[in-house]
């Protein structure tokens, strides 16, 4: 179900008696101008004059929501005098409502794109204003201004997230930006109805661009607004008989403006992704928005899955994929934040965000907490966050078409050999989704205090950052004498930590077998003699044939007999 709200109407010596809180499916019009007046001019005098008599005008619960209104018109004006230098945005972003997810738990995902890609993840503080206490959030933020935030969770468990809309007939030159809009709304909003009352607000003086906006809160309201300058679209998420039914999706386009939509292919793509999980019974959860719906690269020339690729696209080398638009994880894809939500009555401090940093093909999320009063260094420490120059220095790598930055190469990823980033990250990556699991569980019986969550938050990071500064920056192709797998090989755990089993089942009972490892360069450092059998297996600790203990990455194991042999990899993560 979509409700419009606009804002051509009441004059403003009503403004006063102007109920503030309202129902979710109750419309009202907001204030505006005379189209003769002068915005600034008036908005300043009027709300001046407003806020002075605010003792006597707002005497009620209900009208403390106006003068919070009329407070933040106050300083949105003053605001809006600064100018914002232009941006462009190709945002993705999806809404999913505890009908589509694993446990219930709502989920919002978004993919910022955006020209530059100096980023960072930033904790705000409660502060204390004249009106009120703030609320303190975890959000992402430019690294030159992080008084503007675009995308996070707050302590009350209202999370938002938001993408540009290019089809709502944008008009205006000057105005609120998102940034500061979303700011103020992770600030003071408990439940997305208090949103609402700032869209109203803004809706006033006029919002700078078109966006859309998900958000969802802990009591189990989900929504998406589509925003033009001065109205706005809601769409209730858990609507069955609209578009929500749990879910919504969106590009760079908004339903209710005109049929120009931008973004079409990676709107159609993410519903296809979403549509295939679904029908499979399988809910939506963090894993599957990270590590397939936001590192997606399918184009309309060609879908490149499974990787490696080896077609080639618009006359470039092969295993190039353009990425420049129609593909999720675009040139341009600089952040990716994954809010996983609460359940109606659970406590919001277990809100979890998972943070990437950089382009998400190369990048690892990060587990965040509100609660933790903090985020990790490596995300947030000065301009250049060390998370940051350590993708920025894959990115190189991935890019190599220098006068052609719209092209990846996805054997970088992953190679003919089988081998890139993608085979380091993805199984570090789930290792953390993993063991976030197991702390929430625990959690959810009894929460810890605020140091808990902090410390827990900074060994996940450390361990994040360590593993990952150790992933090669190049991938060689292992020796070509290495033997071509014949049978089927196995070892488990893999990835492993302190040892891994080989299984060596598939050869036969009492078959001699030589066990050899080799690391990336296609050096042997370890090898094994062992005889075949059901039951038969070898464990390696991880450590060469002088017993020192190997670092983290990925080795070959063979094993061969009477002219059989298979080769596998192993991942080894310390």
């Amino acid at each position: 179900m979509r409700l419009r709200y606009w804002s051509k109407g009441l004059a403003f010596d009503t403004w006063a008696g102007w109920h503030a809180s309202r129902s979710p499916l109750r419309t009202r019009k907001a204030c505006s101008l005379s189209r003769h007046s002068s915005p600034l001019v008036s908005l300043k005098s009027h709300y001046c004059l407003d806020l002075s008599l605010s003792n006597a005008i707002f005497s009620c619960e209900e009208n403390m929501r106006n003068l919070t209104v009329c407070a933040l018109l106050l300083l949105i004006v003053f605001q809006s005098d600064s100018k914002t230098p232009p941006r462009v945005g190709e945002c993705t972003l999806g809404i999913f409502t505890g009908q589509a997810t694993t446990d219930g738990r709502p989920l919002l995902w978004k993919n910022r794109d955006i020209l530059n890609g100096v980023q960072k993840f930033c904790y705000y503080a409660p502060t204390i204003t004249m009106y009120d206490t703030t609320m303190s959030f975890i959000a992402n933020a430019a690294s030159i201004d992080t008084t503007r935030v675009y995308m996070g969770v707050n302590s009350a468990g209202f999370a938002i997230i938001n993408g540009n809309s290019y089809n709502l007939n944008d008009q205006m030159i000057d105005g609120i930006d998102d940034g500061f809009i979303i700011k103020i709304a992770l600030e003071r909003c408990r439940t997305i109805f208090d949103f609402e009352h700032i869209l109203d607000a803004t809706s006033v003086i006029g919002r700078k661009d078109c966006w859309n906006y998900g958000a969802v809160d802990a009591f189990g309201n989900a929504a998406l607004y589509e925003c033009a300058n001065y109205t706005y679209v809601k769409y209730n998420v858990a609507d069955s008989v609209g578009e929500g039914n749990g879910l919504i999706l969106r590009a760079t386009f908004s339903f209710s403006g005109n049929s120009d939509y931008d973004g079409l292919p990676r709107y159609k793509r993410a519903t296809e992704l979403v549509r295939q999980r679904l029908l499979t019974h399988q809910g939506i959860d963090p894993r599957f928005i990270l590590q397939t719906l936001s590192r997606d690269l399918a184009n309309p020339i060609a879908n490149p899955y499974p990787l490696p690729y080896n077609g080639t696209q618009n006359g470039r080398p092969e295993g190039f994929i353009c990425v420049h638009d129609s593909s999720i994880n675009r040139e341009t894809s600089r952040s990716v934040m994954v809010i996983r939500g609460v359940l109606p009555g659970e406590d919001p401090r277990l809100a979890t965000i998972y943070a990437v940093l950089g382009q998400p093909v190369l990048s690892v999320a990060y587990p965040l907490w509100v609660e933790s009063h903090s985020v990790p260094p490596v995300l947030n420490q000065g301009t250049y966050t060390p998370m940051y120059s350590q993708v920025a220095a894959r990115r190189a790598k991935l890019y190599t078409l220098h006068d052609d930055g719209e092209y990846l190469d996805s054997r970088y990823l992953i190679g003919k050999d089988s081998i890139g980033v993608l085979t380091y990250t993805t199984p570090l990556e789930t290792t953390i989704l993993n063991a976030v699991e197991t702390y929430m569980t625990s959690w959810r019986q009894n929460i810890p205090n605020s140091s808990v969550f902090a410390a827990v938050q900074n060994m996940l990071a450390d361990s994040i950052y360590n593993a990952y500064c150790r992933i090669p920056l190049t991938f060689p192709v292992p020796p070509l004498d290495m033997p071509i797998a014949e049978i089927e090989l196995k070892n488990y755990p893999n990835p492993f930590n302190a040892n891994t089993t080989i299984d060596l089942s598939q050869f036969a009972a009492n078959e001699p077998v030589d066990i050899k490892i080799y690391d990336m360069m296609g050096r042997e450092i370890r090898s094994f003699s062992s005889a075949g059998g059901d039951n038969s297996h070898v464990v390696w600790d991880g450590r060469d044939r002088d017993a020192k203990s190997l670092s983290s990455g990925v080795y070959f194991i063979n094993a061969a007999a009477s002219g059989r042999s298979a080769t596998i990899k192993a991942l080894l993560i310390k």
